[in-house]
């Protein structure tokens, strides 16, 4: 009766696994933090490795696990892109510079969740940099600081132009040190900091600063998302100091000065450009938007560039040699300034880079018949830099949409879950739209690195019906499109430009499910083995016609193919080579069509005479290819010639 009660209490395997299964949807469901789910992860590997719950639930642990941080990363991404929008409508709301600068220290401080953020400005006169706007700071003596430009991380940030982090700023011996201002971060408890550059027209006019109270580092990403709202801060900043100096002009000279009053209206109109620019960023616009407000601005053509120099937003414009703006556009890049260059039909073209950080994402190209006045070359490098704001955001949006189709790749390779249930893929960000069924098809590579064929293959695989990602080395493309061999052929010819050579691509047959997947995916394999062992790489073929080789000749040596046709039709093959005849050919036909003399001949579009010659030749050279015995490896082997032959 004990044991009966025992057997009642203890829950079964079943039971166990299913509570952990609702745990953790209840912890995802409820996105709870990521202790929670991982005392919950190291409790059910304990199990996993004591027998109570099966292998597969491990699998299942770290589906879960990524579900979790890819929920976290996105939602980072999300408040990152959402502090840029609201900065930049901002700039378009206040008027108030200070109040701007306020909510831009703010949002650096939260979205890199550090205990302190201020921006230090640049004093001219003084030559010093002093501390403008704070958030979390507690001390008044910190919030005084006057840093001479070659002193601490403000000395090192203006000098060097580019991010500075240090994770000991007392004992830090990269840069040089000041008792008094030593003094003052030691009271406000700072250990860590980091410091981003605010340029206009390359130089630095200020220092933004997050910093901790315990020792850290800082992402990469986190420099890029500080280094954005440090543009927005020096497009405040030079906002601010254009139009005191525009002020202080109209009171000068009020009585109508022409130089001055023209300095002025350019001045409003770089302001005004400035607004609708941000205003577009604010509402999420395209690059296409970002062209054509740039052309009506400027009165000129504008197009958008990627980081190969060329056209993602417009066109290349006519009449501007390619390998003058080519040098131009690294001009750009090194100085960090527009470029102008004089084209071949007269006009003027002005190139900048567009940079997301540190790092060159593309560049904007503009051009007209009249030259650039000094604020229009602002506003034109103004519009790079919003135009890099653009391109890190689309950047982010792929990243995770390349991230999903990785994701969805493997599981179609391995037929581990249905990527494409529920609609899951469409609520990525950069949303893909493949459904069922679907084609797969696989990309021989051979040595080349993944990064290399990455960027071409982004390039003809644009639309929403195409995923793509590396597997176990190979590039992988699922796609719906109804014209799949349209979509391998595009694909093909971007692979060659990128690479100078053709690469082979196999094509499957319709995939109904996920229960296909993974055996398309094996067959796919085997017939890019065939295809190497045939020499025929650098072709577009299809599964259909390749898998049942394929199949027979998977797992031999790598010249198992070509041993097999030289073993079996060998002297045929070898007298065509000599003679400059088509016995294999002729063979293949007649053994086609059943053996029927009259068909194969009318194939062939000869006389059934002459048929039978090649055929009587054919049996003087080799008895065996004619015996129906040997019928099947004997058609086999011409086949395999024949194909490889492109016949």
């Amino acid at each position: 009766m004990r044991a009966s009660i025992r057997r009642i209490e203890s829950p079964s395997p079943e039971g166990v696994q299913h509570d952990h299964y609702r745990r953790i949807l209840s912890l995802l469901d409820a996105n709870e933090a990521s202790p929670e789910l991982d005392r919950l992860g190291a409790e059910i590997r304990q199990r996993v490795q004591a027998g109570d719950l099966p292998a597969s639930m491990a699998a299942d642990l770290e589906i879960a696990l990524r579900l979790q941080e890819n929920f976290e990363n996105k939602r980072k991404r999300e408040r990152e892109l959402s502090a840029l929008y609201e900065t930049a409508r901002d700039l378009s709301a206040l008027r108030n510079t200070d109040q701007v600068l306020q909510a831009i220290v703010q949002r650096a401080r939260q979205l890199v969740g550090s205990d302190i953020a201020y921006l230090s400005a640049a004093d001219d006169e003084r030559n010093d940099f002093y501390v403008r706007a704070t958030e979390g700071v507690i001390s008044q003596d910190f919030a005084r600081i006057r840093v001479p430009r070659e002193i601490g991380v403000c000395g090192s940030v203006a000098r060097t132009r580019r991010p500075f982090y240090s994770s000991s700023y007392s004992s830090d011996e990269a840069f040089a040190h000041d008792p008094s201002i030593d003094q003052a971060t030691r009271g406000e408890g700072v250990v860590s900091i980091l410091g981003i550059p605010l340029e206009v027209d390359s130089q630095v006019i200020g220092v933004l600063f997050v910093g901790d109270r315990y020792v850290r580092s800082y992402t990469p990403q986190e420099m890029a998302v500080l280094s954005s709202l440090g543009t927005f801060a020096a497009l405040a900043i030079e906002n601010a100091r254009l139009f005191e100096e525009t002020r202080r002009a109209l009171q000068t000279a009020k009585d109508a000065n022409i130089a001055l009053s023209t300095q002025a209206e350019e001045v409003e109109s770089a302001a005004a450009a400035h607004e609708q620019l941000t205003e577009l960023v604010a509402r999420g616009g395209t690059l296409d938007d970002l062209s054509r407000r740039v052309g009506k601005l400027l009165n000129g053509q504008a197009a958008v560039l990627d980081e190969r120099l060329k056209p993602i937003s417009g066109t290349f414009p006519p009449g501007c040699s390619e390998e003058e703006i080519v040098r131009a556009a690294r001009e750009s890049d090194r100085t960090g300034r527009s470029v102008q260059v004089r084209c071949e039909d007269g006009d003027i073209a002005i190139i900048a880079a567009a940079m997301g950080g540190s790092a060159r994402l593309g560049s904007l190209l503009f051009k007209r018949p009249r030259p650039f006045s000094a604020p229009e070359v602002r506003t034109f490098e103004r519009s790079a830099i919003v135009t890099g704001i653009v391109l890190l955001s689309i950047e982010r949006i792929a990243q995770s949409a390349h991230r999903s189709a990785t994701d969805a790749i493997s599981a179609l390779a391995r037929g581990t879950s249905d990527p494409f249930a529920g609609g899951a893929l469409r609520q990525q960000p950069g949303a893909s739209a493949v459904t069922w069924p679907l084609t797969m098809m696989l990309v021989d590579v051979g040595e080349l690195p993944f990064m290399q064929v990455a960027a071409p293959a982004r390039a003809a695989l644009t639309g929403r019906d195409t995923i793509f990602a590396e597997f176990n080395g190979d590039l992988v493309v699922a796609t719906s499109s109804e014209r799949p061999l349209d979509v391998a052929e595009r694909l093909s010819e971007e692979l060659q430009a990128a690479t100078q050579r053709r690469l082979t691509i196999v094509v499957s047959e319709p995939v109904a499910a996920i229960g296909e997947a993974p055996l398309r995916f094996e067959s796919l394999r085997r017939c890019v083995g065939l295809v190497r062992g045939l020499g025929q790489q650098g072709r577009i073929v299809s599964e259909s016609a390749m898998a049942m080789y394929a199949t027979i000749f998977a797992g031999g040596p790598s010249d198992a193919v070509g041993a097999f046709v030289r073993a079996t039709t060998g002297p045929i093959i070898e007298h065509d080579l000599r003679k400059g005849s088509q016995l294999a050919r002729t063979l293949a036909a007649y053994l086609d069509s059943g053996r029927s003399l009259s068909k194969a001949a009318e194939q062939l579009g000869i006389h059934v005479n002459t048929m039978r010659q090649r055929l009587d030749l054919v049996g003087q050279l080799s008895a065996a290819c004619l015996d129906p015995v040997h019928g099947l490896e004997t058609h086999l082997a011409l086949r395999l010639h024949l194909m490889k032959a492109g016949g």
